[in-house]
């Protein structure tokens, strides 16, 4: 396993370091030799498409209950993610578009990529349960480049 050296200068660092230390010793390794076939066997975007479709069939796994509002939308997916230790989502609707925003997302520093190639995942469940919770068929769901953020991941719910 790859661990960063965290500066007392660079919180990204910081945040890498302590999320490694969250992944379970059992998995961390095999988790690591994984990615790294997967890396060496597709390219990123058939690595990212995997992604997704892991992230779909997640979603049907942990289906969320029936809610009446975004609010609710949120409260049932953090709950997901809190018994999960996987960080937290926001929702935000402009009017125009939907914010998705995933905070401290443990699988860029599990599968030791970055958040671009990780957010596939993510971009699979919220994507599924957008849909079972009512979002129309013309609505994309599209990952949004956060920078150098490497535990954040933002998704944007648009018209085509």
């Amino acid at each position: 396993m790859k661990f960063p050296t965290p500066s007392t200068t660079d919180s990204t660092d910081l945040l890498q370091h302590l999320a490694l230390e969250r992944i379970s010793v059992q998995w961390a390794g095999f988790l690591a030799v994984l990615s790294d076939e997967l890396q060496a066997q597709l390219s990123a975007d058939e690595y990212r498409a995997l992604l997704g479709r892991l992230g779909a069939r997640f979603a049907q796994s942990f289906e969320l209950p029936a809610c009446d509002s975004l609010a609710d939308l949120e409260e049932a997916a953090n709950k997901v993610w809190q018994q999960l230790r996987w960080g937290y989502v926001t929702f935000s609707d402009s009017g125009r578009q939907l914010m998705v925003e995933h905070h401290a997302c443990p699988l860029p520093a599990a599968l030791q990529v970055d958040a671009e190639l990780a957010a596939g995942f993510l971009e699979g469940v919220y994507a599924a349960w957008l849909v079972a919770a009512g979002s129309p068929p013309e609505l994309d769901l599209a990952h949004v480049p956060s920078g150098d953020r490497p535990m954040h991941m933002a998704f944007e719910l648009s018209a085509r």
